[in-house]
């Protein structure tokens, strides 16, 4: 059977009445664009053509909105049409060649790839139970830090910037907080994802502040600064879900981790942590986190399991390992725009009975 008629059959059977799985809809405004500029076509804003100079004008618009949005220089920009290339470039485009690397126990699994393709000295740094990173202001002159603004799996915001030594480069990872936390004073490249602002996925931004300490770590094979080309239907997409981006509720966040944490045998990560007012992780006891998944969707509620970084596998959360939690029962929570008091107590519900069926 062909997928979309499998997805369609699928549908038919389970209705899905409570999406709390990371991935969220496209913004309807970016919807919108994406389809007028798929439907009216798009050039190489490069060229000289009348289409082309069109096309310019669009790019150009697009980068200013994305400038504005996220308080960075228009002229710091680089769009890249492969987000996980992103996470290579803005690190290894500030090594010099005595640079140590330090990253912490909570990053995405391709920082970590980086780490160990690394010859030099590589630090990783402890997390405590909050999810602050320890050990920031130990950090040697010298060195490149990986640093995350917020975590993809439990919503942890750091904080802790202030204690870095001035004479260390800090490539920021943007890309679950997106718009919603302001850059810190000092940070040398940033990286975003779009889909984190309910832009389109297959597009990231990475901003270089100041581009005499950035040196290009890949060959070049053409005069521009970052490699292969990028959708420009999908970065007009991404300016205008920018735009129109409004953060979700921190109350309901908070409503959530009350309703939630009422539940027998259920642990809420870090409650107390600054955290983005989207994402939240809870562990519940005597269960596998994969059961608890499918006994929901069969439901018609999504929700995810294991790290946020392999999802495909349902790997254990390493974020919950380096932070003393356990793991096999570990359940992440995306609470979207649109989502309600009520869909919460739907979920607190159908939660409590799947876990008195699997505990038997």
């Amino acid at each position: 059977m062909h997928a979309l008629a499998r997805a369609s059959s699928v549908d038919s059977v389970v209705r899905v009445t409570g999406n709390f799985a990371s991935e969220g809809p496209l913004h309807p405004a970016a919807r919108e664009a994406l389809l007028a500029a798929f439907d009216q076509g798009w050039a190489d804003p490069k060229k000289l053509s009348q289409n082309s100079s069109k096309a310019a004008i669009l790019r150009n618009h697009a980068l200013e909105t994305i400038s504005s949005r996220l308080a960075i220089a228009v002229d710091s920009i680089e769009v890249l049409g492969e987000p996980s290339l992103g996470h290579f470039l803005s690190i290894a485009g500030l090594f010099q060649e005595t640079s140590t690397f330090a990253y912490s126990a909570i990053d995405k699994g391709k920082i970590r790839a980086i780490a160990r393709s690394r010859n030099s000295q590589v630090t990783e740094l402890a997390v405590d139970s909050s999810g602050a990173i320890q050990g920031l202001h130990e950090i040697s002159d010298g060195t490149v830090l990986s640093l995350q603004l917020a975590n993809g799996e439990t919503g942890i915001i750091q904080d802790s910037f202030k204690s870095i030594s001035r004479n260390v480069r800090i490539a920021v990872d943007a890309t679950a907080a997106g718009s919603r936390v302001a850059l810190p004073d000092r940070w040398d490249t940033a990286l975003f994802d779009a889909p984190s602002w309910g832009g389109p996925s297959g597009l990231a931004i990475m901003a270089i502040r100041n581009r005499s300490h950035f040196s290009y770590p890949l060959p070049r094979i053409a005069p521009i600064s970052s490699p292969g080309s990028y959708s420009l239907p999908l970065l007009i997409a991404s300016a205008v879900a920018l735009e129109n981006f409004t953060a979700e509720s921190t109350a309901l966040r908070e409503h959530a981790i009350t309703k939630l944490s009422k539940l027998d045998g259920v642990r809420i990560v870090a409650p107390q942590s600054p955290s983005l007012p989207h994402l939240l992780s809870l562990v519940a006891a005597g269960v596998s986190g994969e059961n608890v998944v499918r006994e929901l969707a069969a439901q018609g509620i999504d929700v995810d399991s294991g790290s946020a970084c392999s999802a495909e596998d349902l790997q254990p959360s390493h974020v919950l390992a380096a932070m003393g939690y356990e793991t096999n029962g570990h359940i992440r929570l995306t609470l979207h725009n649109g989502t309600t008091e009520a869909d919460i107590a739907s979920l607190a519900t159908a939660l409590s009975g799947v876990l008195q069926k699997l505990r038997g």
